[in-house]
């Protein structure tokens, strides 16, 4: 579990089968042979992760020195168009907007407007928090995701005129709490950077689109970069298909542009990298450059036995510990969507910047990091790799004072339990399992070897250590791949505690989305960023707290706070009774229980949207072949708990629902949605 986990940080959401594939390119090169390293890297990784169902369009570009001396494309950005990916092509490029962001207040810093050790709600004043400590929060901390906000306030979508970003992280911040104080760690996170996003829009004036239009893209003759790709209209896009059902979906809006929610293209993104070097087109002042690509650390980075994730302004990481040691700094920021990935990474000494954007979603990093050991070669300035071939660890006897560190802890994969064989010299991580069995455990426990202050993973070469900071106890991945730094997996929790339960019931209860948008996106297939539907569940030797879509630690009879507070996306859970129906609130997802939900009826079925425009929901009892009816804006999904059966985004005509499904109805106040059942 956690070596694959720590082998593969950067999470494949979705994988894009491939059904035919054409290739563009536009090859500007010093010469091939100069380069073949990197060319023959590029090509292997972005066919490896087409042809194994990864993608179906990709980008690379790579610029040196102020020149593109190397820019292809790969596969289709349209199938029934057979139009091949070209330089031009528009990709969503996800977290990597992050970089232009940062580059935007720091142009306002450059103009004397903004201060980065300035409380953010001076410059934000519609920025409040429950919690009083929001009033420490810097500029600087949302850069470094040090913020302690909870997480993540926004959703992927396909229409872009449903919602108002700002208006919804405002709205589920004002009532919550943070995860830390005001820069003790950095924890990845999103709402820091819609945050930024404000704050350009307050000192400047200007909507964030076109300050960053005036002041980026143009200047650096970025002509193919802005929006997602869902709200410019432009042809020349790479669309997204399903992976299991080649279907095309609908365009992807993202429109919280300073998380993530700017398009563009691989030579568009090398362009923007060259502004980062001494010796590039540059937009910022000496100053602010020297502070973008300096780190950033924290109390908690400090304490860690190895350079951090996260630790530096905006971008993933200002420095590879291997590279560095050759005295080469390099950045790097990649990016994804529920539909495309990104990543870009600069070598600022050598003016160098590398860039790939593909549909689907893949590790951007993986993909690009063998570019870049390839250029580094062919320039002579790394030396090749040596394949490095590593007997199995030998066990050895646990120290005592490690032995104190089992217990019960919390990450990004729920609730574990951490014990140790004396016997044979090992750590052993179990999966918790709920008390009426709701959750299956998806994977074996896990057995690591103790060996010289490291626990080992012998079969996934990863190595993994305890570490306690400020009184909190973490386990920690030791210079995880592909970034060589170390990375928490999981932290303790408090089991001694006295436990506060919940009124309502928890444990193995059904409870569907309430509050998802017509235009929400949710990917076909088993792997979705929004949960429709999830299942809470209690631990029989966790008294005290209870698994909804994170786990949360109960402190009253209708809340629960956040449990792991050293992990991104959390939200803290309010339960209430509303005419007679339990509802549960998770950051800014709102779900009711199923049980108050009507069963379809063979025959003719009638649904209505509410005054409140919440969605409404259908069980299905006994299998039955369903037929729509639904208002032009309206949307129905087929949906169990692990995937999505039809969705009327991409999907027509009948469906068979399984007994034990459900159906999702959305739209606007008043629409009438008409299920026939046979």
């Amino acid at each position: 579990m956690f070596g694959k986990l720590c082998i593969a940080f950067s999470i494949i959401i979705a994988s894009i089968c491939l059904l035919t594939a054409a290739t563009a390119q536009t090859v500007k090169t010093r010469g091939q042979e100069e380069d073949q390293n990197a060319i023959s890297a590029a090509r292997e990784e972005v066919w490896k992760a087409i042809t194994s169902g990864k993608g179906s369009g990709a980008a690379v570009a790579i610029m040196d020195h102020g020149k593109m001396v190397y820019s292809e494309g790969f596969g289709v950005a349209n199938r029934s168009e057979n139009r091949p990916i070209d330089k031009d092509t528009r990709f969503n490029i996800g977290s990597t907007s992050k970089m232009f962001a940062a580059v935007a207040v720091l142009l306002l810093v450059d103009e004397g407007k903004v201060s980065l050790d300035e409380s953010v709600a001076k410059y934000v004043p519609e920025f409040r928090m429950k919690d009083k400590r929001y009033r420490d929060i810097t500029v600087r901390m949302l850069f470094n995701h040090s913020s302690g906000l909870p997480g993540s306030s926004f959703y992927f979508a396909y229409n872009p005129g449903d919602g108002d970003a700002h208006k919804l992280l405002l709205d589920s911040l004002r009532d919550a709490h943070l995860k830390h104080d005001p820069g003790a760690m950095s924890i990845y996170c999103n709402d820091g950077f819609t945050l930024a996003e404000m704050l350009v829009e307050k000192v400047s004036g200007e909507k964030y689109l076109h300050f960053l239009q005036e002041r980026i893209f143009t200047p650096l003759g970025m002509n193919h970069t802005g929006a997602s790709i869902g709200e410019i209209g432009d042809k020349d896009v790479a669309e997204y298909y399903d992976p299991k059902s080649g279907k095309k979906y609908p365009r992807e809006t993202v429109t919280v542009y300073g998380a993530g929610g700017l398009s563009s293209t691989a030579e568009d993104l090398c362009r923007f990298g060259e502004s980062f070097s001494s010796q590039g087109k540059r937009i910022l002042s000496q100053a602010s450059l020297q502070e973008i690509l300096r780190p950033q650390p924290t109390r908690f980075s400090d304490k860690l036995r190895h350079v951090q994730m996260m630790n530096a302004f905006g971008w993933d990481y200002c420095n590879l510990p291997l590279y560095n040691s050759k005295g080469l700094q390099v950045l790097g920021k990649g990016g994804n969507t529920l539909f495309y990935s990104a990543n870009l990474q600069i070598v600022p000494r050598e003016n160098i910047s590398i860039a790939a954007v593909m549909s689907g979603q893949v590790s951007g990093e993986k993909l690009t990091r063998p570019i870049l050991d390839g250029l580094m070669l062919d320039r002579k300035l790394m030396p090749k790799k040596a394949e490095v071939i590593k007997r199995p660890v030998e066990p050895q006897a646990i120290p005592a004072q490690v032995l104190r560190y089992g217990g019960y802890y919390v990450g990004d994969m729920g609730a574990v339990k951490i014990t140790f064989n004396r016997g044979k010299n090992t750590v052993i991580i179990s999966p918790m399992v709920g008390k009426n069995a709701t959750e299956k455990m998806s994977k074996p426990p896990q057995k690591y070897v103790y060996n010289n202050g490291y626990f080992h993973d012998n079969e996934n070469g990863s190595n993994f250590y305890f570490v306690t900071v400020e009184g909190e106890s973490y386990f920690v991945a030791s210079k995880c791949s592909p970034y060589d730094m170390d990375v928490p997996m999981c932290q303790k929790l408090d089991a001694s505690r006295k436990p506060v339960e919940l009124k309502a019931k928890m444990d193995g209860t059904v409870w569907l989305l309430r509050n998802g948008p017509a235009s929400v996106e949710v990917p076909g297939g088993s792997e979705r960023d929004v949960d429709l539907i999830t299942v809470s569940s209690l631990y029989k030797e966790l008294p005290g707290y209870v698994r909804f879509l994170n786990l949360n630690r109960e402190e009253g009879a209708g809340f629960a706070g956040i449990a792991a507070t050293a992990f991104r996306d959390q939200g803290e859970l309010t339960v209430f009774t509303k005419n007679g129906t339990t509802w549960a609130r998770s950051a800014n997802f709102l779900f009711s229980a199923a049980n108050g939900f009507p069963k379809i009826k063979v025959g003719s079925n009638s649904v209505r949207i509410g005054e409140d425009s919440y969605d409404e929901w259908l069980k299905v009892k006994v299998g039955a072949v369903l037929r729509f009816e639904k208002p032009e804006r309206g949307r129905i999904m087929v949906t169990t708990p692990k995937a999505v059966l039809f969705d009327s985004v991409a999907d027509s005509g009948a469906v068979y629902a399984p007994a034990g499904s459900y159906i999702f109805c959305s739209g606007a106040a008043g629409d009438v949605f008409r299920i026939v059942a046979e």
